[in-house]
């Protein structure tokens, strides 16, 4: 068996074990060869699994595709299209490397709400934006869900253009990325994701920029592939500049459009939902890819078990 294949064996049952019965396991590998996808039993070919954080990277690259065309710079304060009181001089660039002065979370969060997204409409986020307190700008990271939500939204004012929209417009369609969009949108069926094995309801999303994209395994598969080797297209150019690093966060650690990058040598993200783990990660020297993505949010382990899988040699099981 080659790497890929190997791989996506290797997380499905290294994971799906630990996992109660009604749980899935999608597994994606990619190299210089091709990609593999690996679902556990029954698990449905097109269902559709909310990715969480990852939908960062996705965000970030729709931020690069705009510079890139010139639409927007990421210089550009968010203030030309938001009403954000004190927080109009954060920039798109400051958003997307966790650099905006943000908290984590918009100032109204409710921790361990059940729906703990559904007031954060357009116009809530601007009443956020107003009531938080300044923090330093473009000098220290601090990671933020809000500053993504935020970015999503200032992008599809800056286009003209929902966001999920210009998400199918600038990756998802260009990639092939058919079935998978914001929530709701895409062919296939959405996945049911639990706790602990017993089925939740999913987040509401007004604002789809931090974490509200469903995607299914094969789309994440091709999505991996472009953003291991991005192709010769505007797409692979915008991939390209969201993986460059943008903020230097440690002598290890830097911060993309979006992706986290470091220790040198890799990059990638996780993520979590009401009812799922994700988890992205490349080995650029290597020229290796590999993702995890599970329906039960109590799932634990998905980052060391894309990073051992990386470091795996050819050959060894």
């Amino acid at each position: 068996m080659n790497w890929r294949s190997t791989t996506v064996a290797g997380l499905v049952d290294a994971l799906g074990p630990t996992l109660p019965a009604a749980a899935f396991v999608a597994a994606i590998a990619a190299d210089d060869g091709g990609y593999a996808v690996r679902l556990s039993d029954g698990c449905p070919l097109e269902g559709r699994f909310e990715i969480g954080s990852t939908t960062k990277t996705l965000t970030g690259t729709v931020l690069a595709s705009l510079v890139n065309d010139g639409t927007v710079a990421l210089d550009d304060e968010i203030g030309h299209w938001l009403d954000a009181g004190p927080g109009s001089d954060i920039t798109l660039g400051q958003l997307a490397t966790h650099t905006s002065g943000l908290p984590r979370l918009s100032p109204s969060h409710i921790a361990g709400a059940a729906d703990p997204y559904d007031f954060l409409t357009a116009e809530a986020a601007g009443r956020e934006l107003r009531l938080t307190t300044r923090g330093p700008r473009g000098v220290e990271w601090d990671y933020s869900n809000f500053g993504f939500q935020v970015l999503s939204l200032a992008l599809e004012r800056a286009a003209s253009m929902p966001f999920g929209a210009l998400l199918e417009q600038r990756v998802l369609r260009p990639l092939g990325m058919n079935c998978s969009g914001v929530a709701g949108h895409g062919r296939g069926s959405r996945v049911q994701g639990h706790a602990q094995g017993s089925p939740v309801a999913p987040w509401t999303h007004h604002l789809w920029g931090a974490g509200g994209v469903e995607a299914t395994a094969e789309d994440l598969a091709r999505y991996l592939s472009a953003c291991l080797t991005p192709p010769d297209s505007a797409v692979g150019a915008a991939i390209r500049l969201a993986q460059r690093p943008h903020h230097r966060i440690d002598p290890l650690r830097s911060a993309g459009l979006g992706w986290a990058l470091g220790p040198p040598g890799y990059l990638g993200h996780d993520g979590g939902t009401s009812g799922f783990r994700a988890m992205l990660g490349i080995k650029q020297p290597a020229c290796r890819a590999a993702g995890v993505f599970v329906n039960d949010r109590a799932a634990r382990g998905l980052p060391p078990a894309v990073r051992r899988a990386l470091d795996r040699e050819t050959g060894q099981s």
